[in-house]
């Protein structure tokens, strides 16, 4: 953060918080609607039994749209803009500048999910940088270096629909910085180091998280690290949970006589909680499906996968790095290759994730599989240090979400015959 400094007459200003309102908008209108229709029913006609179940998640609807709005207005006045010195964040009175000779690349880095489209401004500094800094703290991701030598450090800030006016603004401002549009894996965009960020500035009284510990047990030949059917049962609870609550709701929505808006209503939000359910036992089913009479364990030649009797081995020699990262209680065992890795092979393609490689030269794709049970994780350290000493990364703390999920959608594509890895055009 900066005082006593301002941006020239000429710069370029986009108000990025404006525009995320804006954005945000008919979300919040559509959240807040459906609170508000949730809660005029309650009033206005009370006594539906069960079905205030529904009419309760209509007012979660509007609380969270509620929420939305306000953290989206608060943060309105927040700008930035551009200019021959740098990159200048704006908060009300207070300011934060990166200079452009401070930076290694500027650019802007995107990912397609199934409904979305994501865009980050990318901002690769040539030394280390100040993580806690009050203004920018909260954009600062620990990531793979823009090139050989240069800091893991860098800012990632999230600019929605407006990347075209941000792409414009780097071409005139910094142009010998700008690297261009680069795709994304999903799991990219990670998230603010809210926890460390607290032990190295000693806000809110926490302590510094435990670190990951493992004790070091007796293991025979072979050791379990995931089995299917831990998941299947807590699938298969959730779908009973949800058929109930719907058996439940949809008779007492439903009006045994009337007329009007309310009965309406009333049908519409039964028929809405009949296809969520379905939709829901449908995803539960596909899940299923995908890990029925699933196991892997690891022994001294490898990770061996057996899925309705046929199996498929990763060997030791074939990987450059074995470790475990973990959100508690979720642990995975993180197989890192030596080369690329076939991402649609028969048995192994569900554990197969992209993300940022532990070493540089390594490549992308690796192999993540969940420790299941969770208690089961310290006979798969010791088994690993054990076998594969030489590979041992270590445990590593993760953030929320990390573990990411199969890439469902581009298997299919790639197995029908497309000939290859379908390359999606930059929007």
């Amino acid at each position: 953060m900066i005082s006593g400094g301002w941006p020239d007459g000429d710069a370029t200003v986009l108000r990025y918080g404006l525009r995320r309102l804006l954005m945000s908008l008919p979300i919040v209108l559509l959240l807040i609607a459906g609170g508000v229709m949730g809660v005029w029913i309650a009033v206005e006609h009370d006594g539906i039994g069960a079905g205030w179940i529904p009419l309760g998640m209509l007012a979660a609807m509007g609380v969270a749209g509620v929420i939305l709005l306000v953290s989206r207005w608060r943060a309105r006045h927040w700008i930035t803009a551009f200019d021959s010195t740098g990159f200048w964040w704006m908060r009300g009175k207070e300011m934060a500048l990166i200079r452009w000779d401070s930076l290694a690349g500027a650019g802007i880095h995107w990912a397609r999910g199934s409904k979305t489209v994501v865009f980050t401004v990318e901002l690769c500094p040539k030394d280390e940088i100040d993580r806690d800094d009050p203004l920018l703290w909260k954009f600062v991701r620990d990531t793979e270096p823009l090139g050989p030598g240069l800091p893991r450090l860098r800012y990632r800030i999230d600019v929605g629909d407006s990347h075209k006016a941000y792409e414009k603004a780097f071409r005139q401002w910094a142009p010998g910085l700008w690297f261009g549009r680069r795709e994304q894996p999903m799991s990219y965009l990670g998230g603010p180091d809210h926890e460390g960020h607290r032990e190295r500035t000693g806000a809110a009284g926490r302590g510094p998280r435990e670190p990951l510990a493992f004790e070091t047990v007796e293991i025979g030949d072979s050791v379990v690290v995931h089995r299917a059917g831990v998941l299947i049962r807590r699938r298969l609870a959730a779908a009973l949970v949800m058929v109930s609550a719907c058996a439940w709701a949809v008779p007492a929505l439903l009006p045994e006589q009337g007329h009007g808006a309310v009965a309406v209503v009333r049908e519409v939000i039964a028929a809405v909680l009949v296809a969520l359910v379905g939709w829901g036992l449908l995803l539960h089913v596909r899940g299923v499906r995908l890990v029925w009479n699933q196991r892997v364990t690891v022994d001294a030649t490898g990770v061996h996968v057996t899925r309705r009797g046929r199996s498929a081995t990763v060997p030791w020699d074939s990987l450059a790095g074995v470790g475990v990262q973990a959100v508690p209680p979720l642990y995975t065992l993180e197989l890192c290759p030596k080369d690329e890795i076939d991402r649609d092979a028969p048995l192994l393609w569900l554990f197969v994730r992209d993300g940022e490689p532990p070493r540089p030269g390594l490549p992308r794709l690796r192999y993540r599989v969940s420790v299941r049970p969770a208690g089961g994780r310290h006979a798969v350290v010791t088994a690993c240090r054990r076998w594969a000493p030489d590979l041992w990364l270590g445990a590593e703390r993760m953030k929320a979400g990390y573990e990411g999920a199969p890439d469902l959608k581009g298997h299919r594509r790639r197995t029908r015959g497309t000939g290859g890895r379908t390359v999606t055009p930059a929007p």
